[in-house]
């Protein structure tokens, strides 16, 4: 670490440093002190004579493994040695998740409904065989559970919330642009769909994964990358796909805390698959592991049971049926100061490197986990409904009891000595004859036996196993909204209760979502080299009035996902909360309608927004010093001066020429704002009113009339559907007597 830096020129900041540096000398420290950096820097090694390549090579090995062919130069070129030495990789892990997998074998198979299995020790999973008079009954409540928790995740969308590191308009500019970036990407990808796919996977398996990738097949067509004239071709744009449990293995480091070292995914893909996404090279990777001999079975290969996919979710399990198949590994690997700075991803299909190996593109790993919110810690974690099983094995346990009493109850039963029933005569189809031989009295041969029920117990047993589930799961009464006649703070607790439980996956997604913010913005700070307009971010939308590039992603900001935002609410009570923030004036007409769902409101677009979005055009052409728009009497002079002020004036950090034009541009907007008020000779005539302007005399460029807040048209409160009609005929001039009889005629009739 070098001594203080002169930052400025200016003596009283030189004086002040020569005073700090002097008063460092007399308390004896001294002015070229080490890093925190340094400090913790891990010592030498004890033979410095071995040479830096030996050191550097020794440490892939144990890091990455004996057979890296980072370790042997003559092996770096080597595509056989990589291909073995990935497939090295990936096996190396295979007895630390092997117990994993094998829980998730049995946690898919119980939500399918298969709950009557057992296995010996890590073996398959098998239905014993069942005595001959055994019920096996299953009431399942698993899956209406589990259905009940992917509704309520996929109930609410994330909200991105983009902080920027200082108050440097520039950088709020960045964090602008990055948040409006990711509720593109959000609308582009149809996140929803991998939102729910993951978190159906993540509720058996306890964790799954979005895999982010760059897909030069999407993003908005621009002639720049065209081959010949007026020929448009993609830009391209990040694509994700969802990954299962058993398709990704990671460093032995990774905690759910801790990022692993590296992450390798394997996946069985068709074979054309492998020639449309990587061409030739895919086409004949493909065909030489098939002519080995060497494809890759679909079912069992990823460590579960061959039969698990195909019983539990067929449509997956049967995808790849009858198809040539082969096998894709992809491997990311973090960086490493010493031997990666710069990190390593490559990609094999059968046994041929298609991709790589290349440095890291975005500088991370782009594998997001997404979890159920269980507690524990471990990367792959045990999901929260294996809580359940015990409760809803139990339950499984009564119900056959119970049904097994019915059936030996259902008819009756006798006790009689050997041969003592000759027969049995059925007449009219419902009365019943049966014969015995054997002298004596008739209950000397044959006695009824007095049937006996277990249905008390069993209804006590029953019931107190399936509250215990339903409070364990929180699919219970309150939850399928069938509790009722409750006071407002019963209401309110329960809630409150309710809340409590399904917080913890709620929060999961929310973490997901973060995490898959910072991979995307890494993702477009990498790819959008090429200046592109966001279908969100266009010329009209006022929040956000310029295109896109790599430089927007660049510095410091803080990207999350609120938790609170991705609780689920009640739609009328959120309708209520946003009202009354309107009539209280916690918020204006415009963020009421952004933040307003139904389309009929949040189409609306005010005059202030359009001005606000010419406003931002008109800064920005300053900013790049390109042609700036003309001025025109239309404009809002107190809103275009508001953005110059915002954007470019208040900044101390400018070229003094784009300061100057922003002050001239000003300057201009204030002389046309009195001549609009003074009337001044030569003043160019207001422009005519629209249909539907305001009176004469209001406001310039007022978007909302100046009425008090009780009298705006709110959600909630608007006129009940009898009340319109009246207050339509008494504004017609129609009398009292005769709007009674009609609205009265009305009714009738509803009746």
């Amino acid at each position: 670490m070098t001594g203080p830096m002169v930052m400025d020129d200016d003596p009283a900041f030189i004086g002040a440093t020569l005073d700090d540096e002097m008063a460092r000398l007399m308390e004896g420290l001294s002015n070229n002190p080490m890093s925190p950096n340094e400090q913790m820097a891990p010592n030498l090694p004890n033979d410095m004579d071995i040479p830096r390549t030996e050191l550097e090579q020794a440490l892939i090995r144990a890091l990455y493994g004996y057979d890296c062919p980072l370790a042997n130069e003559a092996a770096v070129e080597d595509r056989v040695a990589w291909a073995s030495w990935v497939r090295g990789l990936w096996d190396s892990r295979r007895e630390a998740v092997q117990t994993h997998l094998h829980l998730v074998e049995r946690n898919r198979l119980f939500r399918a409904g298969r709950q009557w299995i057992s296995a010996q020790g890590l073996g398959p999973w098998r239905e014993p065989s069942r005595p001959r008079d055994a019920a096996r009954v299953v009431y399942n409540m698993m899956d209406k559970a589990l259905d009940q928790r992917l509704q309520i995740i996929m109930d609410q969308r994330p909200g991105f919330s983009v902080t920027p590191a200082t108050n440097d308009p520039d950088d709020k500019r960045k964090a602008q642009a990055q948040q409006m970036a990711l509720e593109y990407l959000y609308e582009q990808l149809q996140m929803d769909r991998f939102s729910r796919e993951a978190a159906f996977w993540a509720q058996t398996d306890g964790v799954s994964f979005w895999h982010l990738y760059w897909d030069a097949d999407r993003g908005p067509l621009d002639e720049r990358l065209g081959t010949k004239p007026g020929e448009k071709k993609p830009l391209g744009d990040i694509g994700c796909q969802t990954l299962r449990v058993e398709q990704v293995r990671v460093s032995s480091n990774a905690t759910a805390t801790q990022p692993p070292h590296w992450v390798i995914v394997r996946e069985v893909i068709s074979r054309q698959e492998a020639a449309y996404r990587y061409g030739v090279a895919g086409l004949d990777a493909a065909n030489t592991m098939i002519a080995n001999g060497n494809a890759a079975a679909y079912s069992g290969s990823e460590g579960l049971g061959a039969w698990v996919l195909s019983q539990t979710t067929v449509g997956e399990g049967q995808r790849l049926r009858d198809e040539d198949v082969t096998e894709r590994f992809t491997l990311y690997m973090a960086p490493h100061p010493d031997v990666l700075p710069e990190g390593m991803q490559l990609v094999l299909v059968g046994d041929e490197v298609v991709f790589g190996p290349k440095p890291l593109m975005w500088n991370i790993i782009p594998i997001v986990p997404v979890r159920d919110g269980s507690s524990d810690p471990s990367y792959y974690p045990r999901p929260v409904m294996e809580q359940w099983i015990d409760h809803q094995m139990r339950v499984n346990a009564l119900l056959s009891k119970w049904i097994e009493n019915i059936r030996v109850n259902a008819g009756g039963r006798f006790l009689t000595r050997p041969h003592a029933i000759a027969t049995e005569t059925f007449m009219g189809g419902v009365t019943s004859m049966i014969e015995v031989r054997g002298a004596g009295s008739m209950s000397d041969s044959i006695q009824p036996v007095n049937g006996f029920s277990v249905g008390a117990d069993v209804k006590e047993a029953l019931a107190l196993e399936q509250r215990a589930f339903e409070n364990a799961s929180g699919w219970n009464q309150v939850s399928r909204g069938q509790a009722t006649g409750e006071s407002g703070r019963a209401i309110i607790a329960t809630r409150e209760q309710l809340e409590r439980v399904f917080s913890p996956v709620v929060s999961a997604i929310a973490q997901a979502f973060t995490d898959f913010a910072r991979a995307a913005i890494a993702g477009m700070a990498w790819g959008y080299d090429v200046p592109r307009a966001l279908g969100t971010v266009g010329k009209g939308r006022p929040d956000l009035a310029r295109a896109i590039s790599s430089s927007d992603f660049d510095g410091q900001a803080d990207v999350k996902v609120e938790k609170a935002s991705m609780m689920p609410m009640p739609l009328a009570f959120r309708m209520y909360m946003l009202d009354n923030w309107l009539q209280t004036g916690v918020i204006d007409l415009k963020e009421y309608r952004r933040r307003q769902m139904f389309a009929l409101a949040s189409n609306i677009s005010s005059p202030d927004d359009d001005q606000e979005a010419r406003g931002k055009r008109v800064s920005d052409a300053i900013r790049q010093q390109i042609d700036v728009p003309e001025m025109r009497w239309q404009d809002n002079e107190a809103i275009h001066q508001d953005v110059l002020e915002r954007e470019i004036l208040l900044q101390d950090d400018l070229d003094p020429q784009i300061i100057a034009a922003a002050q001239e541009r000003w300057t201009m907007l204030a002389n046309q704002a009195a001549q609009k008020q003074g009337g001044a000779p030569g003043a160019a005539p207001p422009a005519p009113p629209m249909p539907g302007a305001g009176p004469e005399g209001g406001p310039p460029a007022a978007s909302v009339p100046n009425m008090p807040p009780s009298q705006l048209p709110l959600a909630a409160g608007n006129p009940p559907i009898g009340v319109a009609p009246l207050m339509q005929q008494a504004l017609a001039g129609i009398p009292e007597e005769e709007s009674a009889a009609r609205q009265a005629d009305i009714l009738s009739r509803q009746q």
